[in-house]
């Protein structure tokens, strides 16, 4: 199969040869952020929607891994497309590296805009800790994207509270830029993956943009995951001295 590079630079989006990006789709991406929710709410996506593989990114610290899925060779940064709805997904199985990351966004966000792109979703997680009342997410808009706020229906991130890492970057760079994006962020558990957090922002995703990606299987991981911490907690209960009485 053959390829064409749409820039001649140390960072490279590569799509297959022939493609185009419709002006006015929908770019969505989420990186390994708290409970890795960007990152399983993006990847489950593709593959639920069963998104067609339409290129990749490389740039001068690629991360040095490859893994197979499905009978398919996966590659570190790779772009999926969804024709029904027109969207294009950037899946990041692995963050960009520390010492690039500025550039890497910068030149990110230069081909979201010259693709004309209507809107970019940002995915992320929020520390579960600070929620405070009922509502499951937040969202931290750019200013040329306050007019679509009302299809969201959630709140604004507190003021006190800070987005953190690619997701931060890539959101001050629209906002540079004036371009319309906005970071969509449910409240998950620190320190491990929280696929029920991920189900809980393709629900929002559904609604919104009226796809049906299930969420059966991110809730099935989620039961998983927290039966064993159950099991982890107990078992460090029981080998607590100070929870032994005579």
């Amino acid at each position: 199969m053959a390829f064409v590079a749409t820039k001649d630079s140390s960072f490279k989006v590569i799509l297959k040869e022939g493609f185009k990006i419709k002006p006015g789709s929908v770019f969505i991406c989420g990186f390994h952020g708290l409970g890795e929710v960007g990152f399983l709410s993006t990847a489950h996506l593709t593959r639920t929607l069963e998104a067609e593989r339409i290129g990749f990114i490389k740039s001068d610290m690629l991360p040095l891994f490859v893994s197979m899925e499905n009978e398919k060779l996966l590659l570190p940064f790779e772009l999926y497309f969804y024709e029904e709805k027109d969207m294009v997904f950037f899946v990041p199985r692995f963050q960009p590296h520390q010492s690039e990351q500025w550039g890497f966004i910068e030149r990110l966000v230069d081909w979201i805009v010259e693709q004309k792109f209507a809107e970019v979703l940002l995915l992320g997680g929020l520390d579960s800790s600070f929620k405070e009342d009922e509502e499951d997410m937040r969202c931290v808009p750019t200013s040329s994207y306050a007019d679509r706020l009302e299809k969201w229906s959630v709140p604004l991130l507190e003021e006190g509270l800070f987005v953190a890492g690619p997701l931060a970057l890539l959101l001050a760079e629209l906002e540079i830029r004036s371009a319309p994006g906005i970071g969509l962020l449910t409240y998950a558990t620190r320190g491990r993956p929280d696929p029920r957090s991920a189900a809980t922002m393709l629900e929002k995703i559904n609604e919104v943009y009226g796809v049906s990606a299930n969420v059966d299987q991110l809730i099935e991981e989620s039961k998983e995951i927290e039966r064993l911490e159950k099991m982890r907690k107990s078992i460090e209960a029981d080998a607590d001295p100070s929870q032994m009485y005579l």
